[in-house]
Order: C-alpha cells, then structure tokens, then sequence
C-alpha cells in the first residue's frame, strides 16, 4: 500500500518557500547567534534545511556559545558538518576545539566549513567508544549533513562502512590532544559508551558537557545511568531541551 504525504495549504506555501530560498543561497548559508555569524556549504537541499533553524538545536548551541570562553578546550563529539565545531572555533579562536567525526563525507564538509569561515579546529576521523578496534556505522543517507548515522553490528548490510573507534581517555594520552573543559556529545546511541572511554578526562577537567541522549537508540546503557555517571562525577545534570525523543542534557560542576 502506497503512503503519500498530505500537506495542508500553508505547509506546502512553507516548503515552496524554503526550497526558493534554497534555489537563490548560491550554495552557502550564514547563520548568527549573538555576535558570531558562521556561513555554511549548503550544496543540497538537505545541508540547507539543517541551518534553517540548526534542526532545533538553536537553544543547545546559543547555550555553548555563551558559556565557552578563551581558555576552554572544546570536543564536538559527532560533529557532523560542524555546526557547534564552527560556533565554538568563532566565540574562542585561540582557544583549542577538536571535532570527532567518523563518517567521511561529513568530515570532509566540516573541513570546508571551516575553512570557508577562515577558523581552524582539529578533525579526527574517529568513533569515540569505551573500547579500541573498528565498529560499523549505518549511514541514513548519501549526502554531507545527514546527522543520523548509528553503530551497528558487525556484518552489517552494504549500507555500512567500517570506521576506526577509540576509548577517548586513550586517544588523547596517543596524540598529545589537550584535555576537554567542555564538550558536546551526539552518536545517536552510543552516548553512554563515549563517556565510559572519557570517564578520567571527564573527572579531571571537564566544567560542562552536552549529552543528546536518545532512549530508543541506546546500545550501550540507559538515560538514568548516563545522568548516574555524569552525577558520580561530580556534575549537576540538567534536563535542558527535547526535540521528539532525544533529550538534551547539560552538565556542569
């Protein structure tokens, strides 16, 4: 049976709209939040939708450009195409940001934003984890921005490529990276699994770390027991913002 989408008057007028907009950006897209104003590489339409509205994570990256400061390390764990990644090396340019991002298409378009906005941040191609090797990771889709690529078992289908993944307490002491005072967290389940591997990092230096936990994605852990680790650590954890399922959480000591 075959299922078409029914949109009414003025969510067809909004979609034209948006697609105009789209048509007329000459494949970039300049996005400000307090005095930062970062363009992005729009080449397709999906890239463009994103900074629409920072698919309603508006509020979460606002928060981080207001909190980080010159002195801070940043790490945007699942950076994707950089939006926090560009957001942070803006407010703090001297400061230190380093960008985990696995997927190479992803990476490869973060590089460019970042480039295109004169900013520089470190990118590993790596899937942080609480365990050395490779895993695999589905991708959803076949174009840069399309933030919903997830671990999946080994012997996956051909929609999967193998990326390398690393504990990140370990990855840090192998590559002299300079410890995080602040990071944002978003694997689309693995939450759980990176803070296990950045448990000693996360103890001695981190002041504030974003989790977007999603409940029906978890491999690894629970929504409670990523609020008990993040407690047990010294952190008071905060309910901050949802979009559907996903919540995000923001922890600060």
């Amino acid at each position: 049976m075959r299922t078409e989408l029914i949109f009414t008057p003025r969510e067809f007028l909004q979609v034209l709209y948006d697609k105009l907009r789209y048509l007329i950006s000459s494949g970039k897209t300049e996005y400000e939040i307090g005095r930062e104003s970062v363009i992005f590489v729009t080449s397709s339409y999906t890239e463009f939708m994103r900074f629409i509205d920072l698919v309603g994570e508006e509020t979460v990256v606002e928060d981080l450009v207001s909190s980080i400061n010159k002195s801070d390390v940043f790490y945007d764990i699942g950076a994707n195409v950089g939006t926090y990644t560009c957001f942070a090396a803006s407010k703090s340019p001297n400061g230190s940001v380093v960008a985990f991002e696995p997927e190479p298409d992803n990476a490869t378009r973060l590089r460019e934003n970042l480039s295109l906005n004169d900013l520089y941040a470190e990118v590993v191609e790596v899937a942080l984890s609480n365990r050395t090797g490779t895993v695999n990771l589905e991708l959803t889709g076949d174009e840069p921005g399309e933030g919903e690529h997830t671990i999946v078992a080994s012997g996956a289908d051909s929609g999967s490529i193998e990326v390398p993944t690393m504990r990140g307490d370990d990855l840090i002491e192998k590559r002299g990276l300079p410890a995080p005072t602040i990071i944002k967290i978003d694997v689309e389940g693995a939450e759980f699994m990176v803070l296990q591997g950045l448990a000693k990092t996360i103890e001695e230096n981190c002041r504030l770390i974003y989790v977007e936990v999603h409940p029906n994605k978890m491999l690894s852990g629970s929504e409670d027991q990523v609020v008990s680790f993040l407690e047990k650590r010294g952190f008071e954890v905060e309910y901050f913002t949802q979009r559907g399922d996903e919540l995000f959480l923001r922890a600060t000591k």
